[in-house]
């Protein structure tokens, strides 16, 4: 009696490797694990990043960015994950610089940050809007406003511009460098103390002209954090964090 020959598959080179690559591309970018963690089973928004967190998520990425090693990406994977909704953990709002991109020094990929740009990072009334909708609807707990030194917004605000939006944007930064022009500084020192007196400035209209981030602050839901990008280095200098007092954290500038 002859006994049966067994055959056993055995998988080819290419499909084997075919697999291993599959498996890789399968793996969550950390922009698609925070938007699966923050929805609930309805696509609602879980319980929302702790400003703490948040602000040190911020902190990290910008490390990430100033020693060149970003997280990798897979940007159509993120987009096509976050079709159905957007859960960001952080707003920021940011100079319209061209140097000054929040998605990139902070190392973010899509639906990680609600972002408002605006030249000198003044807040109106379409940017209150914004950060209203933001806190409130999409329930963002750490708002930071960001300016960043040399900015061009408040130098023109500091020696006159005849563009007439110019001059109309200018008028909400005026108060930040009449009180840097009292310091009596040089030139490049009045400008860098425009742009901070202007970060403070700006980030307490949010609260002083929103009625619902006062309240949503007030009761612990919202916390603002208050910083300066520096170009040349790349880094976040923390003016003060959220509940602190304004001190630098970075004295080497």
């Amino acid at each position: 009696m002859n006994t049966p020959r067994v055959h056993r598959a055995v998988p080819r080179c290419g499909t084997v490797i075919g697999l291993f690559i599959a498996s890789c591309l399968a793996v969550p970018t950390p922009a698609a694990e925070h938007a699966a963690h923050a929805a609930g089973p309805h696509g609602a928004a879980a319980a929302a990043v702790t400003p703490a967190k948040a602000l040190e998520r911020l902190e990290q990425g910008n490390q990430r960015f100033v020693t060149g090693k970003p997280h990798a990406k897979d940007l159509q994977h993120d987009r096509l994950a976050l079709v159905g909704s957007q859960h960001p953990y952080a707003i920021v709002l940011a100079c319209s610089d061209s140097r000054v991109a929040p998605e990139t020094i902070f190392d973010a990929s899509l639906g990680e940050l609600f972002v408002v740009r605006v030249a000198g990072n003044v807040v109106d009334d379409d940017v209150l809007g914004s950060v209203e909708y933001a806190a409130l609807h999409l329930h963002c707990r750490l708002a930071l406003m960001l300016g960043h030194d040399g900015c061009g917004a408040v130098k023109a605000t500091l020696t006159g511009d005849s563009a007439p939006h110019i001059i109309a944007l200018a008028r909400h930064i005026e108060p930040a460098a009449s009180i840097a022009k009292a310091k009596k500084l040089d030139e490049a020192g009045t400008l860098a103390a425009a742009v901070r007196e202007n970060v403070q400035l700006q980030a307490d209209r949010l609260t002083r002209e929103s009625a619902p981030l006062a309240e949503l602050v007030k009761k612990g839901d919202l916390e603002i954090a208050r910083g300066v990008y520096h170009l040349d280095t790349g880094r976040l200098e923390l003016l003060a964090k959220p509940g602190a007092t304004a001190t630098a954290t970075n004295p080497s500038h």
